[in-house]
């Protein structure tokens, strides 16, 4: 196939052959014959062939933050002349080490090389790493270039991290305080958990009777001895999350969304460690709901939906929420997370530009149906504000006064949330982690 830079070398020696020729110089004969020497060369020498890429990575899901290696074998079989290597990596992760993109000049005989590079991965998510592709090329360009991708693609899982808690003492009793490792229900249906031995009681079922223990007390009054269970009724939380696109304001890989999520993880591990039932609904974006549940799986199941949460327009708002999911607040009592922004002003209907007015009415319809439940503490309300200021910042002094201002205009919103009946927990994500404010939090509301 005759190609353009074939076709270029070719003239270039047919014009130095006429030339030489014409003027009868034997220099300008020698240089035509030279550039057709070089020119059938590089039509002579193979292409650099034979190439196989094995990629391997540690494994498939990671923590934000995590480093992916990237382990990536190149094996070339035999020609002559540069190999192009090049991995498409998602925009969301950060080449930390090595290069995706890499040249090789390849010398006669097989050879095999390490090029594997390391990746930051930054924010949650589902990400895909197409197959390395490769090209070859002659020295001289004469040929057209080969190439080829070589396996299929790699999926990434970058779920949010938990920052571990602190202990609380976790003494088991009867609970009239908002701790977690207490918070047992006085009342309820015994499931199979084994707590402990105790004394036959009037109305003790003979099914829960401990003959093994009993028959170690033969002869004595209080012989009977019975096995306590642990009861049904354990504490409940349920997470209201905020996912509007003013969530999503700073960068590309650090948001307000993105310590949200991380926070919303951290509130849902340790209380579903306690043994809570968890519910959570993404409101105000596109709607993801979590219908309540206990255990490990409930805590995977949630991780499975942060890992596909966006932001959008804020579509729905916290009172609408609320009564999207009131049977299931009525029903359990829960204690109430909300994580959001207050220094956004909400904007409803009927009111003039934003406001706070369908937010504050959110939390008056939780009060309500709070005061509705036949328990005699009600679980605890309370409203996680993110400040979302400190992704904003610069140098600017001008943006400084600004950003100052905006600290000042959340005091009288914070007001508005605490005259509703609820607590406001203030986190600055780039100061402070959110255990510690969690932790914070449930110690002050002993």
């Amino acid at each position: 196939m005759l190609t353009p830079s074939i076709a270029r070398w070719l003239g270039l020696a047919f014009l130095l052959l006429c030339l030489a020729l014409a003027m009868g110089n034997v220099v300008v004969l020698v240089a035509s014959i030279f550039v057709l020497l070089v020119a059938l060369t590089g039509l002579l020498l193979p292409l650099p062939g034979g190439v196989v890429i094995v990629r391997r990575i540690g494994r498939s899901v990671y923590w934000t933050g995590d480093v992916v290696h990237v382990r990536r074998e190149v094996e070339i079989g035999g020609g002559i002349g540069p190999l192009f290597i090049h991995d498409e990596i998602p925009s969301e992760l950060q080449l930390a080490q090595g290069n995706n993109f890499r040249m090789i000049w390849k010398w006669p005989g097989p050879k095999t090389h390490d090029l594997s590079y390391a990746l930051v991965c930054p924010k949650r998510g589902k990400f895909w790493l197409e197959a390395p592709a490769w090209e070859a090329q002659d020295a001289l360009a004469l040929r057209p270039p080969v190439g080829a991708s070589m396996e299929t693609g790699l999926s990434i899982s970058v779920v949010p991290r938990l920052r571990e808690m602190g202990r609380l003492n976790q003494g088991r009793s009867i609970a009239s305080r908002r701790r977690p490792g207490s918070d047992v229900s006085r009342i309820g249906v015994s499931t199979t958990d084994f707590v402990d031995v105790r004394r036959y009681a009037a109305g003790d079922s003979m099914r829960s009777v401990n003959w093994k223990a009993s028959a170690r007390r033969v002869g004595r009054d209080d012989a009977l001895m019975v096995n306590r269970y642990e009861p049904e009724g354990r504490k409940a939380i349920w997470i209201f999350l905020d996912c509007a696109d003013y969530m999503d304001v700073g960068t590309t890989l650090t948001s307000p969304i993105e310590h949200a999520v991380e926070a919303v993880g951290t509130v849902a591990h340790y209380y579903l460690s306690q043994g809570y039932t968890l519910g959570a609904y993404a409101y105000n974006g596109p709607r993801s709901f979590l219908s309540p549940d206990s255990g490990r799986k409930q805590f995977d199941r949630l991780t499975q939906q942060l890992l596909t949460l966006k932001t959008g327009p804020p579509m729905e708002d916290l009172l609408k929420a609320v009564e999207w999911c009131k049977v299931f607040l009525i029903r359990l009592r829960p204690e109430i997370f909300i994580f959001t922004r207050l220094d956004v002003h909400y904007p409803g209907a009927g009111a003039s530009g934003h406001s706070m007015d369908r937010f504050a009415a959110g939390l008056g319809r939780l009060a309500s149906l709070r005061s509705r439940s036949h328990a005699s503490r009600p679980g605890q309300l309370s409203v996680v504000h993110i400040a979302a200021q400190e992704y904003l910042a610069s140098a600017s002094s001008l943006e400084k006064q600004t950003l100052a201002l905006t600290r000042w205009e959340t005091r009288p919103l914070t007001d508005v949330v605490r005259r509703r009946g609820a607590s406001v927990v203030e986190w600055n994500p780039v100061k402070e982690d959110f255990p510690a404010v969690l932790m914070r939090h449930i110690q002050a509301s002993r």
